[in-house]
């Protein structure tokens, strides 16, 4: 199974987003950003994205309320991934790998975006 097939697969609808941590302890070695979920069974876990190259945060706050995911999306296509390959090309990277992983909520209609190259669940 793919990286995209077991992110898309996750139960992300009415999941909860509880953080979010950046690690830069290896920069330029190994970018991660971990995100921190409370399932629909209570249950928290988390997933870990490896070798990230952009990361995109479009937050709102002030809204009382656990923030709630709406969807969930892996996708391989789109100009987005297009234009961070481009870019690294360039410099002598290939990054045919790359996959953007999404995720909407529905409390504050905020959305993350992460492009690294994998992934995994805990």
């Amino acid at each position: 199974m793919n990286y995209c097939d077991i992110y898309n697969k996750l139960p992300w609808h009415d999941s909860a987003l509880l953080n979010i941590e950046i690690d830069r302890n290896n920069p330029g070695e190994n970018d991660s950003v971990r995100i921190f979920v409370k399932w629909p069974d209570g249950t928290e876990g988390s997933i870990v994205f490896n070798d990230c190259y952009f990361f995109e945060a479009k937050m709102n706050f002030g809204v009382v309320a656990e923030e709630s995911i709406l969807n969930a999306v892996c996708s391989g296509d789109g100009d987005e991934l297009s234009l961070i390959r481009n870019k690294w090309s360039q410099l002598g990277v290939e990054l045919g790998n790359l996959l953007c992983y999404t995720i909407n909520t529905n409390s504050t209609n905020s959305s993350l975006k992460v492009f690294s190259l994998s992934m995994s669940v805990s």
